[in-house]
């Protein structure tokens, strides 16, 4: 079984390497994700549709190259504090648009993620894709 922070890179891993599928099988069923001040989107299908929604039509590539973590037990979970470079290669520009991110994940003891949030400013790959993705 992975390490919680195993987990959390191999969604990384699984992301950059365009599995998305396989990347929310790292997921608990009810997990729960949160986007910066959004809303958290409940459960790993509507998970799932909403990062392939938002990443498909926006990046050739993503790159995610951890800076710092921190594993903390925290009970029955293991919070995992992950700071990153995460590197977008615009599908319809060609452009890269870096930004420093931050994620919070709880691991459970099945080595599922229960709850996410994640902190970054990708502003600048929304501006991208609206400036060049075909109407």
């Amino acid at each position: 079984m992975l390490t919680p922070l195993e987990t959390v890179t191999t969604y990384y891993a699984r992301i950059d390497a365009g599995d998305l599928d396989g990347a929310f099988e790292l997921f608990d069923e009810n997990a729960s994700v949160r986007f910066g001040d959004n809303a958290p989107i409940e459960g790993r299908g509507s998970i799932a549709a909403h990062v392939k929604g938002m990443v498909v039509p926006v990046a050739k590539e993503i790159e995610h190259r951890v800076v710092t973590s921190y594993e903390v037990p925290t009970g029955d979970t293991t919070t995992v504090i992950a700071e990153a470079v995460v590197t977008y290669t615009m599908r319809h520009s060609g452009n890269v648009h870096p930004h420093n991110a931050v994620t919070i994940s709880e691991v459970d003891g099945k080595g599922r993620i229960v709850r996410q949030r994640n902190v970054g400013n990708l502003g600048p790959v929304i501006a991208d894709h609206k400036a060049h993705a075909p109407s």
